[in-house]
């Protein structure tokens, strides 16, 4: 399986707070640079993504506790813990791109039958 490059901890960390590569992409962003207010303009420009879906993506990160909107700018929010994993999903996500972004993606397909689930049915 090509998410068996995700440790666990990182694994659970997308699946909580992580809905979209945008997302992904804007956190990494922030977090390079905590001391600069993002405006949705500048990220939307850097992940390569329209100021809408840019801003839905900013917006997500909001209400998981790891941004903070203050005016038009969006900054780091998040825990000492959620910071350091942050640090920790932008490794995964350099060297792991396709493994995280499977993990991504599956929250939306849903759980996926194992091989011995499967086999299960097709015995019956």
């Amino acid at each position: 399986m090509a998410t068996q490059h995700v440790p666990d901890d990182i694994r659970d960390f997308i699946l909580k707070h992580i809905a979209s590569v945008p997302q992904i992409e804007a956190l990494l962003l922030i977090w390079s640079n905590p001391e600069k207010r993002w405006r949705v303009s500048q990220i939307a420009a850097r992940i390569y993504t329209g100021e809408t879906e840019t801003a839905k993506a900013l917006e997500g990160l909001c209400a998981n506790g790891l941004l903070a909107r203050k005016d038009d700018a969006f900054g780091l929010s998040a825990s000492e813990e959620n910071t350091e994993m942050i640090g920790r999903l932008k490794e995964a996500y350099a060297r792991h791109l396709i493994p995280v972004t499977d993990v991504i993606h599956g929250k939306s397909r849903g759980p996926r039958p194992t091989a011995e689930t499967r086999l299960l049915r097709r015995d019956r």
